[in-house]
């Protein structure tokens, strides 16, 4: 899925979004030499002193990590050598800790809030991210892999508007479904209906290595197991069935989306 010379670069909204959707790849094109680097955009950490309570149940869900952030970062880089990838955490923080600049008031203060819709205040990170990732990584060198915004999250939609102007600029983009949430037919089915023009999908098998390579690195993530799959058997058995599922009855796979028909 990536030519010869062309670097894959991955876009994470959080840390475990890249390994949870697009981990077989990632170790497929890490075994072929092809340096994959995951960028986790909203990894930032913010002042835990100044918690929503909302934010606080998520760290307490997280087993109440001294430092979350931290925690997350250091298993992310375990999760990212384990595949074979590089990696980039960036600094901007997650939507439970973004505050309005000048009231201060927290944009995303419940569940309700972060698979809603974007605050207007965030629509400068937008441009943020796309002006970074230009002056960073020329369009004739990469091609970019983005959350196709299965399940809504406000930060998965802020990096997949952000893909959609790169897109415009010339740059190679697929939009990877965003795992576990396309585990649900029916929200794979809301994201791609807001495409003016239906994408065209393309299965990418993977091998066994692969697979397990991508379960492993999922494994790696402890402090989200729980949150995301109740425990680790259960992981296991959702991620392969998910793979086998997508692989129709061929082997394992993962799916990736384009805009018309972009080689």
């Amino acid at each position: 899925m990536c030519e010869p010379g062309i670097r894959p670069i991955y876009l994470s909204p959080h840390l475990d979004d890249a390994a949870l959707s697009c981990g077989g790849l990632i170790h497929q094109q890490a075994q072929q030499s092809m340096r994959p680097l995951v960028i986790t955009c909203f990894a930032g950490a913010p002042d835990y002193t100044a918690l929503s309570p909302f934010a606080a149940e998520q760290h307490h869900s997280w087993g109440q990590p001294s430092d979350p952030i931290g925690q997350r970062r250091r298993e992310d880089a375990s999760a990212m050598t384990c595949l074979g990838a590089e990696y980039e955490h960036w600094s901007y923080p997650d939507c439970i800790y973004r505050h309005h600049a000048t009231s201060g008031e927290l944009l995303y203060a419940s569940e309700a809030a972060i698979f809603g819709e974007l605050h207007h205040q965030d629509q400068g990170l937008i441009d943020e991210l796309v002006a970074r990732l230009r002056v960073s990584f020329p369009s004739a060198g990469v091609r970019l892999y983005s959350p196709l915004t299965v399940g809504h999250h406000v930060d998965h939609q802020l990096v997949f508007q952000a893909s959609v102007q790169l897109h415009q600029h010339g740059y190679s983009v697929q939009y990877y479904e965003d795992y576990p949430y396309a585990q649900s037919s029916t929200n794979l089915s809301v994201a791609l209906s807001s495409w003016a023009v239906s994408p065209v999908s393309r299965v990418q098998m993977l091998d066994g290595k692969d697979l397990q390579a991508k379960i492993s690195a999922i494994r790696l993530y402890a402090s989200q197991l729980g949150v995301l799959f109740g425990d680790e058997a259960s992981m296991v058995a959702k991620v392969t069935s998910y793979a086998l599922t997508v692989g129709g009855g061929q082997g394992y796979g993962e799916r990736y989306w384009q805009e018309g028909h972009e080689a």
